[in-house]
């Protein structure tokens, strides 16, 4: 068999969860007018302390608003919950649980993971864009993911990624009855579906790879992490079936822009995480027993546990082309 693996911080809560109840008492104790009534970007003040539209934004930053629901009333829904929060926030520090070592920890933890998503975010913005000259080349060199951009029918056995998988006789399986008979001995849970693989928007080496390992024995089994589950999860794969579905012209382009720009982003990004471990080597001592092993973690995957450290890349455009899933990593 053979093998491949390449592999926010806080979810935020719904936005609409304030009650019509809370609306009206909100409304009902609202004031009208006077000089003490907000203007401007002062939306509301609680208790003396502003409450601004910018916060409101922010609290619908990354809100889905339902149909029917207006834009003003999805403000005055944030700004509810932006009262209740203050408020409920106020009764817990009068029983002063913010001094609490727990919530200490957690407070701590929250901050060094926003501050890292800046700079995640910060890093990324810095990218210089990519040429349209460099997307043509991008898709001559790789025509597996555009003019012979290739849909994969397969056969797939999923499951759980052991902490010692390189000890299991994986690469001695031929078939795939035979990894699940090396799962079933090692006791590892695992299902076996069918599914397809999209060469669109897959990692370009991995596609190249794997090409090449079909060119010569198109029955040859291949594995790789499942790409949206941080290497945890393993997927074995057989291809049964294939059909090409070319992507060419302009969307092709901007697809291959997209791509290119986000490939860089990554790379920058796993840059500063390596240029920083490689300094934290001099800065930091260990208790026995908990220094890192010897072979140190890829500085993309290390990246991808940074606690939602990359910012959301944008997905490249492929609306109208038809696929499936990228074909792994």
């Amino acid at each position: 068999m053979t093998r491949d693996g390449t592999a926010r911080a806080l979810g935020r809560h719904a936005v609409f969860a304030a009650s019509a109840l809370a609306l009206l008492v909100a409304a009902c104790s609202e004031k009208t007018g006077g000089r003490d009534a907000p203007k401007g970007q002062v939306v509301a003040r609680l208790d003396g302390t502003d409450i601004t539209l910018l916060e409101v934004n922010a609290e619908l930053a990354d809100a889905q608003i339902p149909p029917g629901m207006s834009r003003r009333e999805a403000e005055r829904a944030a700004l509810q919950n932006i009262i209740t929060r203050r408020q409920l926030m106020k009764v817990a520090k009068e029983r002063k649980l913010h001094q609490n070592p727990q919530f200490k920890l957690q407070e701590r933890r929250v901050s060094e993971q926003l501050l890292v998503q800046a700079l995640a975010r910060d890093i990324a913005a810095k990218v210089p864009d990519v040429t349209r000259e460099e997307a043509d080349r991008f898709i001559a060199e790789n025509p597996q993911m555009f003019a012979e951009r290739t849909i994969f029918s397969v056969d797939q056995i999923v499951f759980p990624r052991p902490p010692e998988l390189e000890k299991l006789p994986l690469a001695e399986a031929k078939t795939m009855e035979a990894v699940e008979a090396v799962l079933n001995a090692a006791g590892i849970e695992f299902r076996r579906q069918p599914g397809q693989l999209d060469t669109l928007g897959a990692n370009p080496a991995f596609v190249r790879e794997i090409s090449g390992i079909l060119a010569k024995n198109p029955n040859e089994l291949f594995m790789f992490p499942a790409p949206v589950l941080g290497g945890q999860v393993m997927i074995v794969n057989r291809v049964t079936g294939r059909r090409v579905v070319p992507f060419t012209g302009e969307r092709a382009r901007s697809a291959a822009l997209q791509m290119l720009k986000n490939q860089r982003i990554q790379e920058a990004l796993a840059a500063e995480v390596k240029k920083q471990q490689e300094a934290a080597k001099t800065l930091v001592t260990y208790q026995e027993g908990f220094a890192p092993p010897e072979k140190p973690e890829a500085p993309d995957e290390a990246l991808t546990k940074a606690a939602g450290a990359a910012p959301d890349l944008p997905k490249p455009d492929v609306s109208g082309a038809p696929g499936s899933a990228p074909a792994g990593p």
